[in-house]
């Protein structure tokens, strides 16, 4: 379950024009009995920090460089939305500029894990992407006092019709290809993951770019990969077919998550029944 909390604060101090965003993980216990204690804290702050890097973006270079990778291709380049959170953010920052300087969006990301049954950071990013579709930001205009020297206040409109919408068209979702034996598996239920090695999660937009990776350990923590080190501990050849698999992977689910949203947009929403035969999901 995730909700997204829009408050006002203050831009950061590189980009004065533009918002900013944060996300916070909550396992709940009944979940599953290792989220309790010290170690859910720790998974939960991992958890965390993998979505941010997908949604703020990685090192320069890196998204680009994974995405040749993926492609076959040696060579990196390619150009990214530069930000003060990093190269590639998802979302468009300026779009929760309000003051340049002074007063911005800033948009919490509140996400909560109800039970453990397998792949919970790709669960995540597809609750995360549907959140961030659902939010509406109010309109907030500038109005002067009654005397010039005066500092402008702010006025928000109450109006729904008023408020605008996020562009998650940038917004990646994240598929987690696991290691067991000499093969990589996608969608893993819960007993799979505890069979597995080790894993890495590839979050990849709905134009097939990779905008993140990070690395699964033996014991489910999340670990960051910086590009120059992505291909540490795994071939080429290997990282190559992760890569392209989770791209593809990745494009069959965008298609499937963005018709869903269309459809609860329009109030009309299919249920499981009435897409007998359609196994794209269960790729």
């Amino acid at each position: 379950m995730v909700a997204v909390k829009a408050d006002i604060g203050t831009p950061p101090g590189g980009d004065p024009t533009h918002g900013r965003l944060s996300c916070s993980v909550e396992l709940s216990a009944s979940a599953d009995p290792e989220y309790e204690g010290r170690g859910g804290d720790s998974l939960s702050n991992e958890l965390s920090k993998a979505l941010e890097r997908t949604l703020l973006g990685a090192s320069a270079g890196g998204a680009a460089s994974l995405s040749h990778v993926a492609a076959g291709e040696r060579g990196g380049g390619g150009t990214a939305r530069h930000s003060q959170h990093g190269a590639g953010a998802a979302l468009d920052m300026a779009a929760l500029g309000i003051q340049k300087g002074k007063v911005c969006w800033v948009l919490q990301c509140d996400c909560l894990v109800l039970s453990n049954e397998g792949g919970v950071l790709d669960a995540l990013s597809i609750a995360v992407k549907a959140a961030l579709a659902d939010c509406k930001i109010p309109k907030v205009t500038s109005v002067a006092g009654p005397n010039p020297d005066d500092p402008q206040e702010l006025e928000l409109d109450d109006d729904p019709e008023e408020c605008s919408r996020l562009d998650v068209t940038g917004v990646p979702l994240i598929v987690t290809l696991y290691k067991i034996g000499t093969k990589n598996i996608i969608d893993a239920s819960a007993d799979e993951v505890a069979c597995s090695a080790s894993g890495i999660a590839v979050a990849v937009d709905s134009k097939k770019k990779i905008r993140g990776l990070t690395q699964v350990t033996a014991g489910g923590i999340y670990v960051s990969n910086k590009s120059n080190d992505a291909s540490k501990g795994v071939s080429l050849g290997n990282l190559r077919a992760v890569l392209k698999t989770a791209t593809d992977v990745g494009t069959k689910l965008h298609k499937k998550v963005d018709a869903f949203l269309l459809s609860a947009a329009s109030g009309v929403v299919e249920s499981d029944d009435e897409e007998e035969g359609d196994n794209d999901m269960e790729e």
